[in-house]
């Protein structure tokens, strides 16, 4: 819970301070968000061992679309017996990244991100456990219609220093997917958002991963609207395919609930 608690004063210091300032003219909108997810799955790795974890955020966007997010990761529950340690286990990300369109008009019309992210545990050593990498997502919302928007990512990851036990992480993620807006007619005001990634991992973020098919996600999520705070809720669920042993053993299902709001 301490942990936690400073995790919050931080990330709200760093907002208030950045909502307050002016760039280059250009006011920063900042988005301040608070998740609790069951399971902290990433990238088909099961990291806390089937524990729960409180992850907050803050992003700012500069307004000319570049933007920079922190990011923090603080276990559920302290674990170590040997296999999964979830005692070192907090972790900060951040990730300045540039987002625009290209294509404008046409059906192939291609919103992108491009950017760098820094992977941070503080309890660990930084040659034991910091990872670095770049990465490119790209979403084409007016090449199916329907709602439905496929989307591509890939991702390059090193270690933040060159020896220590992650020499070996390094190596590339390939992603592909889709969403689907759609809205129930039993609550025609209350937007629901199903999606569908399958990943490729050609050996990276473990020890002796295998270059394969890894895994595929389904989800599904909805958002609102505190009507007391006027903060947006999102509740959403999902449920992994795990095909490669090396990244997980097992097929995984959690749920995750963000309260998230902007100024």
């Amino acid at each position: 819970m301490k942990k936690v608690l400073v995790g919050l004063m931080v990330l709200g210091s760093i907002a208030a301070i950045a909502s307050a300032a002016n760039i280059g003219g250009q006011e920063v909108g900042v988005t301040v968000d608070a998740t609790y997810t069951t399971k902290y799955i990433w990238r088909g790795f099961d990291l806390l061992d089937d524990k729960a974890a409180f992850q907050p955020s803050v992003n700012f966007d500069f307004g000319n679309g570049f933007s920079f997010n922190v990011w923090g990761s603080l276990a559920g529950a302290s674990k170590n017996d040997g296999s999964i340690s979830t005692v070192n286990a907090e972790e900060w990300d951040y990730t300045l990244a540039y987002g625009n369109s290209i294509n404008e008009g046409c059906p192939w019309k291609t919103d992108y991100t491009v950017g760098w992210r820094f992977y941070d545990f503080p309890d660990m050593a930084s040659n034991d456990a910091d990872l670095q990498e770049v990465f490119l997502t790209m979403a084409f919302p007016e090449l199916v219609g329907g709602g439905v928007t496929p989307h591509a990512a890939f991702f390059q990851m090193w270690p933040s220093e060159g020896s220590g036990a992650v020499h070996d992480y390094s190596g590339g993620i390939y992603l592909v997917g889709f969403t689907y807006g759609f809205t129930a007619d039993q609550a025609p005001d209350l937007p629901m958002t199903f999606g569908w990634d399958i990943v490729y991992n050609d050996g990276t973020g473990a020890d002796a991963v295998d270059s394969d098919w890894s895994h595929m996600v389904w989800s599904l999520s909805t958002s609102m609207t505190c009507p007391m705070t006027g903060a947006k809720v999102t509740p959403a669920i999902y449920y992994q395919n795990s095909f490669e042993d090396t990244v997980n053993t097992e097929d995984e299902l959690w749920a995750s609930l963000s309260y998230s709001f902007s100024f």
